[in-house]
């Protein structure tokens, strides 16, 4: 008796296991940017964002200037091709899928063409959080210390 509770155990364990796998696979979300404004959010496919190339120079947290050139989207650019209203909004965030976060006024995404959205940097595409995925990061030119540059951007909010 107790040697056929515990083989239904098992199928039990096993089945479930199947189940979650293939779930998993049937109903993963498109990689892609989440961008909310207004109290409405879109999914913005990763592929929208190879756009342009752009270069410049990050500073890390020692000072050191190093030269990347990037494949992707100026902010700017992408807010207003998504046709979002900025009227009543004052900043950004950029949030990460490990849930880092760094923010921007909206006149300094605006007016400065410093602020990017990229997802290939010095030739190679960036990988999302999980290893083997696309991703996208944030790339801030003119930055002292490169601290918002968001590696694995997950969402955009605009408040």
């Amino acid at each position: 008796m107790k040697k056929k509770i515990v083989f239904l155990f098992v199928i039990l364990l096993v089945v479930t296991a199947l189940v979650a796998v293939v779930h998993r696979m049937t109903h993963e979300a498109p990689a892609g940017l989440v961008l909310t404004a207004n109290g409405e959010s879109l999914q913005i496919p990763l592929t929208r964002l190879d756009r342009v190339e752009f270069s410049g120079e990050l500073v890390d947290g020692k000072g050191t200037v190093t030269a990347h050139s990037y494949r992707g989207i100026l902010l700017a650019d992408l807010l207003q091709e998504a046709k979002i209203s900025t009227e009543g909004i004052s900043k950004v965030l950029a949030t990460s899928a490990d849930q880092y976060t760094a923010e921007f006024q909206l006149q300094e995404v605006l007016e400065n063409e410093t602020v990017y959205l990229a997802v290939a940097a010095d030739g190679q595409q960036i990988e999302g959080i999980d290893p083997g995925t696309p991703g996208a990061q944030l790339v801030v030119f003119g930055d002292p210390n490169s601290r918002r540059c968001v590696r694995f951007l997950a969402q955009i909010t605009l408040e």
